[in-house]
């Protein structure tokens, strides 16, 4: 019998991967989620960052931002608001446009102030993702 999990990658408008792993590390609001056959039921909200699935020697990446994951069965569910498979991420574009964002001028308005910020973080985990 093989141990594996049969996982989902999806958002609203696609489906990012399909398929079973040995072992699957999600990035949860509060830190990482691993994953492993016979995991007990749980759904949790995503945060931002990597997503990590494991077949045998191979590792496939994505980034996540935001959404919700559920494994029970072994079945392992990632619905993700925004997702991006690794080689959908262009490392050149997002250092030049997270150096651009970084370079301006902060905004005086708490709120611009805080979706710069925001728009920082997301930029950030996707060049780790990148540069892996």
């Amino acid at each position: 019998m093989a141990m594996k999990i049969s996982t989902t990658v999806i958002t609203p408008d696609r489906v990012l991967y399909q398929g079973d792993v040995d072992f699957a590390v999600v990035q949860a609001y509060d830190g990482e989620r691993g994953f492993l056959y016979n995991h007990i039921p749980l759904v949790s909200e995503l945060g931002y960052g990597e997503v990590r699935m494991y077949r045998g020697d191979v590792i496939e990446r994505m980034v996540v931002e935001g959404g919700i994951v559920e494994i029970r069965e072994n079945e392992l569910i990632v619905l993700a608001e925004v997702a991006l498979k690794k080689e959908e991420l262009n490392k050149q574009q997002i250092e030049k446009t997270l150096n651009d964002l970084l370079a301006q001028e902060k905004p005086e308005d708490f709120h611009e102030r805080d979706m710069v910020a925001f728009e920082v973080k997301k930029l950030k985990e996707r060049l780790k993702v990148a540069e892996k």
